[in-house]
């Protein structure tokens, strides 16, 4: 599930809804036969010009170039044979040719710009799916006596990645896992997402104790924060200007909770830092799991102790839910925030 699903949802939507319709295929043919049928009813004097174009337009986007390129070869023979037909061509005739000649040309190259910009955009999102899948992986559907779900979906519906993070880890402490909002949006929220997923997977197992795992993330994001990582979007070269030296450094944090299942999913450890409260479903009814709110991530140099995580008791049928603040801050098609009751 999760990003797995997100992703599989956005090819299967694309393969139910291909652009263009079938329907607007058949444009330009039925324009170029009413512009026959439109010839066989009206006097010589009406030019059939200005229909014959728009069937060109219209294959610009409906069509590849090949197709463009015959749309408007047909709709200039037809003009000059229906013209022919009339044993005079006119200016009139030659213009509207000149006019037909050139539009299609340039339909064309359009329509080849169009090719080539789709083709990217494909490319793009390939890449993203398999950076969304290399950083939220699918959750595995159980582990011991825990069952697992996962779902993300970012605030754009075009979008595949976003600041949201989670992610699990077998221990030999118990099942450890961790859900999390970054700061910011794009590259470098991807570069963060990346950060704190990395340093949990390492520390995760390594550390007996949930604060010490905050702790190793709060020294990754710190680094990021004072040695940012180089990137296609970042200059390797010393600062332009003596403003851009001394600017302070951007801030990197993020909030998260971390989960500490014990072997036997009756217990459960929760460091929250900065992060929304968990909340938990128990026959049939919803409640929030009190806990100690704490900084983010990143922002551990400026904590006076270690926080301390919370020990909740589980029971078999609870649900334990773990979410970021797309769900608190949901709007509706009329920009109103919708109800989290």
């Amino acid at each position: 599930m999760g990003a797995g699903r997100a992703a599989l949802e956005h090819r299967q939507w694309d393969e139910q809804h291909p652009w263009p319709p079938q329907w607007l295929r058949w444009g330009p043919p039925a324009l170029i036969v009413a512009t026959l049928v439109i010839d066989q009813l009206t006097p010589p004097r009406y030019p059939l010009g200005p229909m014959l174009s728009a069937s060109v337009v219209l294959s610009l986007f409906t069509y590849p170039p090949a197709g463009v390129l015959a749309t408007g070869a047909a709709g200039c023979l037809l003009l000059t044979l229906t013209q022919m037909g009339e044993d005079y061509v006119g200016p009139l005739t030659i213009i509207s040719l000149i006019v037909l000649a050139i539009l299609t040309l340039l339909s064309t190259w359009l329509c080849m710009v169009r090719q080539q910009t789709e083709n990217r955009f494909r490319r793009v999102q390939t890449v993203a799916e398999s950076v969304q899948l290399a950083l939220l992986r699918p959750l595995p559907e159980r582990i011991g006596p825990l069952r697992l779900a996962g779902f993300y979906r970012a605030a754009d519906e075009e979008a595949l990645i976003g600041g949201d993070l989670y992610s699990v880890r077998p221990t030999p402490f118990g099942l450890r896992a961790i859900v999390g909002d970054v700061k910011g949006k794009g590259i470098a929220a991807t570069q963060t997402v990346a950060s704190v997923i990395s340093t949990f997977q390492e520390a995760a197992p390594l550390h007996p104790s949930l604060s010490q795992v905050a702790e190793r993330i709060d020294a990754a994001l710190q680094l990021d924060r004072d040695y940012p990582p180089m990137g296609p979007l970042q200059g390797a070269g010393p600062a332009s200007s003596p403003a851009q030296a001394t600017a302070p450094a951007e801030e990197v944090f993020a909030t998260a909770v971390l989960l500490e299942f014990s072997d036997d999913a009756r217990a459960v450890r929760i460091l929250d830092r900065g992060h929304q409260p968990l909340i938990i479903v128990r026959d049939g009814d919803v409640s929030v799991v009190e806990s100690d709110h704490s900084l983010p991530l990143g922002m551990g140099d400026l904590l006076a102790g270690p926080p301390h995580a919370v020990t909740h008791p589980l029971r078999h049928g609870d649900i334990l839910i773990a979410y970021s603040d797309g769900i608190t801050e949901a709007r509706n098609a009329t920009a109103q925030e919708r109800s989290t009751r």
